[in-house]
């Protein structure tokens, strides 16, 4: 695969991963901030999570018609394996994360999110 502009290498594994991806396709790492290209040079494509699709116990987005996580294995119904977000009820003062690709599921004594540890927006509890 040839390297185009924006496009990124994993810190974790060294994947060669397209512009538009927030997290690594191979192991499921967050995208380094070094890597984000500066505003109005990208493809103009956002990451984002479609209905259905759902987070490994691993960290890692899959698809919704997956039925085993890509990077795990794991069955999207093992209790300990996959969970959709969207079956998960929120609590008072829970939030989502609102980095692009990860909107993740916070409970309230998180000051940062669980999975891309981007930091909690004041203001944006669900």
């Amino acid at each position: 695969m040839n390297k185009k502009p924006g496009d990124w290498n994993c810190n974790s594994c060294n994947y060669l991963n397209f512009s538009r991806r927030e997290m690594c396709q191979k192991c499921g790492d967050p995208r380094p901030a070094s890597a984000h290209s500066p505003v109005g040079s990208g493809s103009g494509r956002t990451v984002s999570v479609l209905r259905g699709d759902w987070y490994c116990s691993c960290g890692y987005h899959n698809f919704a018609s997956r039925a085993n996580c890509l990077k795990c294995g794991a069955s999207k119904s093992d209790p300990g394996g996959g969970a959709n977000a969207e079956n998960r009820p929120f609590l008072p003062g829970d939030w989502k994360c609102t980095r692009p690709g990860c909107n993740e599921h916070n409970f309230a004594s998180r000051t940062e999110c669980y999975r891309c540890n981007a930091p909690r927006e004041t203001g944006k509890e669900t």
